[in-house]
């Protein structure tokens, strides 16, 4: 599931996803093993609306097949059917075999429902009966092989996804896209800023699955995503490095910082980034210019004297 407030950008977030995976292509650093059936269900965009952002988004996924995508993507929009015709409800437990049916018959390996609110019919989202209806239909998916990417809405607070905890039960990844407090909405060129969360992920944790924040922006031949780790991760690395008292410069921090704290992925931090970091750091009091200087002065002794040094110079 991927959820956030409306105007972040997680329908341009999951179209991008669609492309990468209909055209074995990468973005963000995630690579599609081979190219992949995808079918995008929505609920609330006109039809010619998503083919336009899809187009718009082609340069934003790297090494991508075309072709493969051109043939491997296909999209069920509500606003592209005809106004007399009984588009699917995800919410209605007595026509979920036949909605089942009907994403069946396209042959998908993903689907994407965008989204959850305009797919469903439910009285109470908060309800955990009435969700327990959706959560059905999801396994039965599930079961089909067919792998869903969920696009719900979050909660007024903008901190978690709209509705029953009941709804977290069937999903094996739940992310997150937040806006910092005073970012604006989607711009009229329909880039996008956020911070992304992985807030629930089922498996082995790895560089590939850490929160970052992401930008979609205009680079002249198209859009495209740039990510970086958020600044907060990286200071409390930081200070936890300084604090196992193992080195004695910043240098020495800066060369066992793992890997995907770094700001531009495959090239080690420039000595000057790494200045900058510290003095952020003991400007938001994550780890004060004392405290680092002592660790340091007792990593270049024997380190016997570490407790006492940093005491010292608080």
């Amino acid at each position: 599931m991927v959820w956030a407030a409306p105007g972040v950008g997680k329908t341009l977030f999951t179209l991008t996803l669609a492309l990468a995976m209909a055209g074995g292509g990468e973005v963000m650093g995630w690579k599609a093993v081979r190219p992949r059936r995808v079918l995008i269900v929505d609920g609330e965009m006109p039809e010619d609306d998503l083919k336009d952002r899809l187009q718009g988004l082609l340069g934003a996924v790297d090494g991508i097949d075309l072709d493969a995508a051109r043939g491997n993507l296909n999209i069920l929009a509500r606003h592209g059917q005809h106004a007399d015709a009984e588009f699917l409800d995800l919410g209605d437990e007595a026509k979920q075999q036949a909605v089942i049916e009907q994403i069946r018959s396209y042959h998908p390996d993903v689907v994407i429902l965008d989204n959850l609110s305009t797919l469903a019919t439910i009285d109470d989202e908060n309800g955990a009966a009435e969700t327990q209806r959706l959560v059905k239909l999801l396994a039965k998916l599930k079961q089909a092989k067919i792998a869903v990417i969920a696009v719900h809405h979050s909660n007024k607070a903008g901190t978690d996804f709209r509705g029953s905890s009941m709804l977290a039960t069937t999903f094996e990844v739940i992310i997150g896209l937040t806006r910092e407090k005073g970012a604006g909405l989607l711009d009229p060129t329909g880039s996008a800023k956020f911070k992304l969360t992985w807030t629930k992920y089922r498996g082995r944790r790895s560089s590939a699955v850490a929160d970052r924040e992401m930008r979609l922006e205009d680079a002249g031949s198209g859009m495209m995503w740039t990510a970086s780790t958020p600044e907060a991760a990286v200071l409390e690395a930081i200070a936890a490095l300084v604090r196992t008292g193992n080195y004695a410069t910043q240098a020495e921090v800066r060369d066992a910082l793992p890997e995907h704290l770094w700001p531009t992925h495959g090239s080690a931090p420039a000595k000057s980034w790494m200045s900058k970091q510290f003095s952020l750091a003991a400007a938001n009091g994550v780890l004060p210019r004392g405290e680092a200087e002592a660790f340091f002065r007792a990593a270049r002794s024997d380190g016997s004297d570490l407790d006492e040094a940093a005491h010292d110079d608080f």
